[in-house]
């Protein structure tokens, strides 16, 4: 991920993809990466003039009620599409600019949003909300893109559910042992009470709120299937603007040459519901990081087959 400096009147957001201009653009105008945000549009409706609503999270703090109406400004097949979103609450006046850049091996992508006012100190804030929110855009972009595994694996990803994948070079054992240690856990969260990980044991943690959710920052777990070093499934909930939301987490090993293939799927969200979809894009981006952490955990403890 890549992003050029900015003034405070927008925010610049980029990310080079080894895929044709052709197919980067195939997947920013796909329903699937549209249908995260908006359900009134498909790709025939990506058109210069045509309207559609978004609706993501209320943000009160930036007078910004979770909906905004956009219409299409221009509108370039492969190279460029921008939009201008407003809010029923005359909060936001914003333009939205994607440009796609071919570039020796694939496609730079860029997306820049402008139009924040330099004089109103909540559009300080709403800025870094911005950006997060496209780094999570970006990458939900790349997951529509890559190639889904030659090997027998957990289904691809749908609007119920993500999966990520990594390869480590140590026997399942030994990522079995990392997976499963108060360490691992303990970087993840602010508290846990983990104890022994069996099948009917529970395990509650303790992580940041996100009021604008109404998530207080606590989760209580079940493991409900353990079979080591091969199986870990456990059941939560959590509260997505006054209703709930059960998801199931899953951590598969497998023994490859020379290591283990690791795939961590959570499933669960409701397709029909837009803060569900928006979530479960949110909590993909945060996953990433986990399966990098785990890897440097287990460099630390070696062990390589």
């Amino acid at each position: 991920m890549t992003a050029s400096p900015d003034d405070l009147t927008s925010v610049t957001v980029g990310q080079f993809f080894p895929y044709s201009a052709e197919r980067v653009w195939h997947a920013i105008t796909s329903p699937a990466s549209i249908s995260d945000w908006t359900t009134d549009i498909g790709r025939d409706s990506v058109a210069a003039g045509k309207t559609f609503g978004f609706t993501t999270f209320p943000m009160p703090e930036v007078n910004f009620g979770g909906h905004g109406d956009c219409e299409f400004t221009d509108v370039v097949p492969n190279e460029r599409l921008a939009y201008r979103f407003t809010t029923p609450e005359s909060s936001l006046d914003l333009q939205a600019t994607w440009t796609l850049h071919p570039e020796s091996g694939g496609t730079r992508l860029l997306v820049v949003h402008n139009g924040f006012d330099v004089a109103n100190p909540i559009h300080d804030r709403l800025r870094i909300l911005v950006r997060d929110l496209w780094t999570l855009v970006m990458s939900r972009i790349g997951e529509l893109m890559a190639e889904p595994p030659d090997d027998a694996g957990p289904p691809p990803d749908d609007a119920t559910s993500f999966s990520l994948a990594e390869f480590y070079p140590y026997p399942p054992q030994t990522v079995w042992q990392v997976v499963t240690s108060k360490e691992f856990v303990g970087d993840l969260v602010n508290d846990h009470d983990l104890g022994p990980v069996h099948t009917g044991e529970r395990l509650s943690v303790t992580t940041y709120p996100i009021p604008i959710v109404g998530f207080g920052g606590r989760v209580d777990m079940e493991f409900l299937e353990v079979r080591e070093p091969e199986l870990i499934v456990s059941a939560f909930e959590i509260p997505i603007m006054g209703g709930t939301t059960a998801l199931t987490m899953t951590w598969r090993l497998r023994p490859l040459d020379g290591g283990t293939q690791l795939w961590f799927t959570l499933s669960g969200f409701d397709p029909q519901s837009p803060l569900n979809r928006q979530v479960r894009s949110v909590l993909r981006g945060g996953a990433i990081p986990v399966l990098s952490r785990l890897g440097e955990l287990l460099e630390g403890r070696g062990h390589r087959t």
